[in-house]
């Protein structure tokens, strides 16, 4: 049996070759990254009692998407004392002992959200004949209350974020929220 030896210059290409074959994943990998980091949405809630120009007093809940890239909304829940209601009016039921008022809700689920972009998706405003329930929905807004979303970005990177928790958490996906729970406004 013969046995072949290499030359220098052989070895010396043969590691030239691995060396930018690394370079390259390395690199590709890195490219990776800042690709997703440019598109990455990140949706938070927002909650307040008065309206943008500050005059009026109006219960407002929302979902903000602070990110760099769309929020493709996929799941959204919200739950009241661990519960969760589908509508703007069970909500006011169960929290409020309202029955009637003026309510203005909106689905969330199929939405997406652009950048900078927010979605209300319950406004109450106030009025002296709903005081008492206006003010429990205020307080409930603090600790009653968890929101929760499921959201993707458009590479299909997927985000769960909860009212109750400070960041979202990367999930493999979003999970199917039965209908009769799901909220739509």
């Amino acid at each position: 049996m013969r046995t072949q030896r290499f030359s220098g210059a052989e070895v010396f290409a043969v590691l030239v070759s691995l060396a930018s074959v690394a370079i390259s994943v390395l690199g590709n990998r890195t490219q990776e990254r800042l690709l997703a980091a440019s598109v990455w949405p990140y949706v938070s809630f927002g909650s307040g009692n008065t309206s943008d120009d500050g005059q009026k007093r109006i219960i407002a809940l929302s979902l903000v998407n602070a990110g760099n890239g769309p929020a493709r909304i996929k799941e959204f829940s919200l739950e009241y004392e661990h519960q969760k209601v589908a509508s703007g009016l069970a909500l006011l039921e169960r929290c409020c002992g309202l029955s009637k008022a003026s309510l203005m809700t909106s689905p969330v689920v199929g939405r997406v959200l652009r950048p900078g972009e927010t979605l209300t998706y319950l406004q109450l405003p106030f009025s002296e004949d709903i005081a008492d329930g206006w003010s429990k929905l205020d307080r409930a807004r603090f600790g009653s209350m968890v929101m929760s979303v499921c959201y993707c970005s458009t590479l299909n990177e997927c985000f769960e974020a909860q009212s109750d928790r400070d960041d979202p958490q990367p999930v493999d996906a979003c999970r199917v929220t039965p209908r009769i729970e799901k909220w739509h406004g």
